[in-house]
């Protein structure tokens, strides 16, 4: 007997064919159909808990991103190298490495294979990049080195992201950090993690100056 819903065509409703599997036993499918579609050699995968790919082929790193931040919930955002990426950095080309994102204290959601979820109640206000939310390029930076031990990688990211936002922010974003992992970083940035806190600190607390007036100012 055929199904009343065309499971062929179901992927073209859900963005890059992943799809929660409570959505799908929402539209009426059952469990056991989503279960026997997902076993191996099926028509379906399932990529982290709760979650489906309704193809056979793949995934793509897009599918495996959007299925990280599907699972982490809502609040979650992308950082380190995808979001790096997705900024446009060419410093960082995340390959096969883990997923890695931020998620609130209160999210149930916890590292799985190749996801990494860091909860945090220093989450940042997020950008949307190609229709992810990802956090802010300075955030995704000192996440990405947070995690690299190479000299040249490192560098190479930090050089590249402080000509967007400036070594300053990039100081700021480091004071704020956890300090693992950060020793290096601290180290090319040229201020010690006392240094850059006390710096963070009063950017803070100080309030940005008011113009007396709008003048034009020249670049160049």
């Amino acid at each position: 007997m055929r199904h009343p819903i065309d499971l062929e065509a179901l992927g073209t409703l859900f963005d890059h064919r992943v799809a929660p599997a409570a959505a799908l036993l929402h539209i009426g499918l059952t469990s056991s159909l989503v279960e026997s579609r997902c076993r191996p050699g099926g028509p379906w995968q399932r990529l982290l808990p709760g979650i489906v790919l309704l193809s056979r082929a793949g995934p793509s790193r897009t599918q495996l991103v959007h299925a990280a931040l599907m699972y982490a919930g809502e609040g979650a955002m992308l950082t380190a190298f995808d979001a790096l990426c997705l900024h446009g950095m060419k410093s960082a080309i995340p390959l096969l490495g883990p997923i890695h994102v931020l998620a609130p204290r209160r999210s149930r959601a916890m590292g799985y294979g190749a996801l990494r979820v860091e909860h945090t109640d220093r989450l940042p206000k997020p950008v949307i990049r190609r229709g992810f939310h990802t956090a802010p390029l300075e955030r995704a930076a000192i996440d990405a080195v947070r995690r690299t031990k190479s000299i040249p990688d490192t560098k190479t990211i930090l050089e590249e992201v402080s000509h967007f936002v400036g070594a300053q922010a990039l100081r700021t974003e480091l004071a704020l950090a956890p300090a693992r992992g950060t020793a290096l970083a601290r180290k090319l940035l040229g201020e010690s993690r006392a240094r850059q806190l006390e710096r963070a600190v009063m950017e803070r607390r100080t309030p940005l100056p008011v113009p007396a007036a709008r003048v034009p100012v020249g670049v160049g």
